[in-house]
């Protein structure tokens, strides 16, 4: 039975050295962990500075940003340095080639639909179409739904 609470002690022990950025109340009954919440508990030790964004590759269809190292904070409690990178470079991809400005809707033709053509901006990628049709279908009277479902207004 004595080894028993031996046994239980080092495990809580061992359990308690593990136990980063956590909490522990004990006592005779129960054990409360609760976890350490919010951006100071889990702030990374390594600042950067951004670099600026690269034009994009067409081939790719990515751009990329080198960030260097800014300032190195303490990494634990007993003043140890946190080894960080130099430089890193992240990537993402590029925002759409082609940008249009958009159209009026016409009328609704036959097939119960309206259509809106867009033309280039001028800026855009010289590989994008000039114009780019839209349909959409129109909305008849008879199907008009309010937001709240059956409800109406007070009277």
């Amino acid at each position: 039975m004595k080894w028993n609470g031996v046994l239980v002690g080092v495990l809580l022990l061992i359990t308690v050295v593990f136990a980063e950025g956590e909490i522990w109340e004990e006592d005779e009954k129960e054990v409360l962990i609760r976890s350490e919440r919010g951006t100071k508990a889990n702030k990374e030790p390594c600042r950067y500075e951004k670099g600026s964004w690269s034009e994009c590759d067409t081939k790719t269809n990515m751009r990329s940003r080198t960030l260097t190292l800014k300032d190195r904070k303490k990494s634990d409690a007993s003043g140890t340095m946190a080894t960080c990178e130099l430089t890193k470079t992240i990537q993402k991809k590029c925002k759409k080639a082609c940008r249009y400005e958009k159209g009026t809707w016409s009328q609704c033709n036959s097939q119960n639909e309206m259509v809106r053509t867009d033309t280039i901006k001028d800026k855009s990628d010289s590989s994008c179409e000039q114009t780019r049709q839209i349909t959409k279908k129109c909305k008849t009277k008879g199907t008009k739904t309010n937001k709240g479902g059956a409800r109406r207004n007070r009277q």
